[in-house]
């Protein structure tokens, strides 16, 4: 008998124990009135300068003036994610950049100069100049920032590209 009194003993710890932790994780996921109330409300268009590794802004004259033409350099864009700057053949800014995380599962997706396109280096997915899938695994083409020069200070802006995709012609997927 007292075997079985610490055996239930036992088991009422480990069961208040899971429920316990199970309580604690609940609220801690469980969105606040606020965080629902922001979920519900459109959020507005973030806008951002970008930078460089080093988190200097980057002011469009000298940024153009130090590359080719055509070229694709990563930048910190928004919210600091991995973003490719590009240039037109003419060596002026495209008014679009793309976001370098792969749509599959996140990789930073790197321009192969030799190759002329991005390769994820984790699943072998491909995307063209304009970050069109080439192929899979990824499903969506990368995601497009809008690109704009402050004309008070030359800084080059990024903000969230949220109307229909130009290369597919459909509202975009990260949005």
């Amino acid at each position: 008998p007292p075997a079985s009194i610490a055996s239930d003993f036992n088991r009422r710890h480990v069961l208040a124990g899971v429920l316990l932790n199970s309580l604690s994780t609940l609220a801690i996921m469980s969105p606040t009135n606020a965080a629902a109330k922001e979920a519900q409300d459109p959020k507005p268009v973030l806008t951002t300068t970008a930078k460089d590794i080093y988190g200097a802004d980057l002011i469009a004259s000298h940024y153009i003036s130090s590359k080719k033409a055509g070229d694709r350099s990563m930048v910190q864009g928004l919210r600091g994610d991995p973003t490719f700057l590009l240039l037109s053949p003419s060596g002026g800014l495209e008014h679009f950049a793309l976001n370098a995380e792969c749509s599959h599962l996140g990789c930073v997706v790197p321009w192969s100069e030799f190759e002329k396109k991005f390769v994820c280096p984790c699943h072998g997915s491909q995307y063209d100049a304009a970050g069109m899938v080439l192929r899979g695994p990824a499903p969506y083409p990368l995601a497009l920032a809008r690109v704009d020069v402050d004309p008070e200070n030359n800084k080059i802006l990024l903000s969230k590209w949220t109307e229909e995709d130009f290369r597919t012609n459909s509202k975009p997927w990260w949005t």
